[in-house]
Formats: structure tokens, sequence, C-alpha cells
């Protein structure tokens, strides 16, 4: 996307957290989390460190003690996510170095069970899934509509769906005729409107020296010339396939 709005969906926990739950430094120990299994400690990925350090102004120091946080909560979220249920309304972290896990509910009889759980908690009129019921009705109306806004998303923080659009009036007006409640939205100007980069999609299949057909990944380029990446998804010869001609095959690259 040429430009990408930092969309708060469901749960707004660090994608880092999400992707890194076993990414911690091995070089200081952890304190298992209550009712969760720590995760396996081992480094981060290359460049995961420099990237948070350059992107979010921190140090090292702070970088690590981020990465094992979120890997920590995450445990602690997801546990929590599953005993709220339908009252479950999101969460999301909070402190430069997230040290802080907020976990919204729509009853205040979760409060012990989330603070229990090492989490902060938060009160808030409608649950997750309500929220998102919300968004997929405005959507089924706003995805197609001149006035429809460039993004539409649920905030957990807000405990909102809002809508970024170029034309909030006409945009509220399109709203107020969706059968949704109109104070769990919001819109709000903004000429921000993504779109793809280039010309992504579905590729034909390769044909592979007419011997096997191999499904199309990524567009790429060899030099001078088109290319695309296969991951290796081949079926036998024969397998559906238009027979076009895709170009010769490469030696694999298992390191990618």
């Amino acid at each position: 996307m040429s430009r990408r709005h930092a969309a708060t969906t469901g749960c707004a926990l660090a994608v880092a957290a999400l992707t890194l739950a076993a990414a911690l430094a091995a070089a200081e120990p952890q304190t298992a989390v209550p009712h969760s299994a720590p995760p396996t400690q081992q480094p981060p990925p290359p460049g995961v460190l420099e990237a948070l350090q350059r992107d979010l102004g921190l140090t090292r120091e702070q970088a690590l003690a981020r990465l094992r946080n979120e890997a920590r909560l995450t445990l602690v979220e997801a546990e929590l996510r599953d005993q709220l249920g339908d009252r479950f309304g999101g969460s999301w972290f909070m402190g430069t170095i997230s040290q802080t896990l907020v976990v919204a509910t729509t009853s205040a009889a979760d409060i012990p069970r989330i603070t229990a759980a090492g989490a902060r908690p938060r009160i808030v009129t409608r649950s997750l899934s309500q929220l998102t019921l919300i968004k997929q009705k405005l959507e089924k109306v706003l995805a197609t509509h001149p006035h429809g806004g460039g993004v539409r998303y649920v905030d957990v923080k807000i405990n909102k769906v809002v809508i970024l659009s170029a034309t909030p009036t006409e945009t509220r007006k399109v709203v107020r005729t969706v059968d949704v409640d109109m104070t769990a939205v919001t819109v709000v100007f903004s000429k921000e409107r993504p779109w793809p980069a280039d010309d992504v999609r579905n590729r034909p299949p390769y044909s592979v020296s007419a011997t096997a057909y191999c499904s199309s990944g990524s567009v790429a380029t060899s030099g001078a010339q088109n290319d695309s990446t296969v991951a290796g998804h081949c079926g036998n010869p024969g397998t559906g396939s238009g027979g076009a001609a895709q170009g010769p095959a490469v030696s694999p690259d298992t390191e990618s």
C-alpha cells in the first residue's frame, strides 16, 4: 500500500508480539506469567531490534524489554480473550516498553479476573464482536459508495467504528441509512485513501518443462527480465493449467 493507516482492528496488540512470541533475549531470565507457559527464549530475528530503535526511538535495552513484555503479555491476552468470550472488548499495550496490557470488557464482574491475570481492566459499552458486526454492516453499504470513506476500522480504545472520509458530512448521511447504532460510529475528516502501489494479482501457473505445474507467487525481476517466485506448490503433469508459456524455470532458492 502506498500509505498505511495504523488501524486498530480487534485487539490492538503490536504485530511484533504476535509474530515474535518466542523472540526473547536469551541473555535475561523471564518470570513465568500466571496460567501461561513462558515463551521459548531465543534472540529476535535479524533487524528487529534495529527497526524498533529507529522507528520508536528506543534504546537497545528498551527494545529488548518491549519484545519480552509483548511476548509475555500476548499469552495473557489470549487466555483472557477466551475466558471473557462475548464480553471481550479488545486489548492493547500501553507504555514505551509495552509494560501494561489493557483488556476491555463489557462486564464489571470481569475486573478481578483481568487484574489477577496481570492486565489492566477497562469497562466498555460494546464488545469486540458487536463492533465487528457494526463494521460489517457498514462495509456492505460504504465499500462501493462514492462517499463511503477511504478507511473503515474498529478502534477498540475508543470502543467505536471509525470511518476516515474526505466528505464526512455526506458520509454521515450514508451511515444513517444503515441499521446500526450511530453512537458506535465516528466519522473523521481525512483525505487518506490507501491503494495498491502496483498491480498485484494471482498469475497463471508455471509450466516447468511441460512436466509439472507450479503456482505463481510474488512478482520478481532478474536484471531486466520479469519473473515470478514459486513456493514449491507444484502439481502432477496435467494439473489444471491454461498451458500458457511462463518462461524458463530457475533453480530454487531454498534460503528465501
